[in-house]
């Protein structure tokens, strides 16, 4: 399955963290939770792969473009918005706290958790990405500071193209599945 024809990339090179204004957002502990909390999701994103490149296994397309664009991007996530978190918040151990988030996440993220149905784990993944999305538009609309906002906007475009790519291999699945629009997903496995 093709990615789409044309969109930018971007690099933790093209962020000016020597140019954030710590003033306006270092005393807002609120800020720090959010950016420290999603910098650990973003970051375990290699984990999250592993159990989805297992799951679809026989969609080489699928599992190829998992490995080489998704989980890159999603893991420069979490490296952007660490050395954001680390600049704003030098003392912060992010490496001790990350391990325990590790610790208590990962065994909430296996394999045989996913969805019941290889449609209803693409539907689930869109949802993930529409969130993801809004979340960091949320982000970029409210953060008080202007590299904040340009990490935010990166990431957000990301999240808008991996919820296409997801959209469409939930489409084929759907089809094959002869899953109709409608059905109620908390009725799969209680029929």
């Amino acid at each position: 399955m093709p990615a789409d024809s044309v969109r930018p990339t971007w690099s933790l090179t093209d962020i000016p963290y020597a140019t954030i204004e710590k003033e306006k957002i270092i005393g807002n502990t609120d800020w720090f939770y959010l950016l420290a909390g999603a910098s650990f999701v973003e970051t375990l994103s290699d984990l999250y792969t592993r159990n989805l490149v297992e799951y679809y296994q026989e969609n080489v397309g699928a599992t190829t473009w998992l490995r080489q664009e998704w989980e890159m991007e999603e893991v420069q996530h979490g490296h952007a918005l660490r050395r954001y978190v680390l600049f704003v918040w030098p003392d912060f151990d992010w490496e001790r706290a990350y391990q325990g988030f590790v610790t208590a996440y990962a065994p909430c993220c296996r394999t045989e958790l996913l969805g019941p149905t290889h449609a209803l784990e693409m539907a689930s993944r869109c949802v993930v990405e529409t969130g993801t999305a809004s979340f960091y538009t949320m982000i970029q609309a409210a953060s008080p500071e202007p590299v904040l906002r340009q990490i935010a906007a990166h990431i957000r475009a990301d999240e808008v193209h991996h919820y296409k790519y997801f959209y469409r291999i939930f489409r084929q699945y759907q089809a094959a599945e002869k899953i109709r629009a409608g059905v109620s997903v908390a009725n799969y496995g209680n029929e």
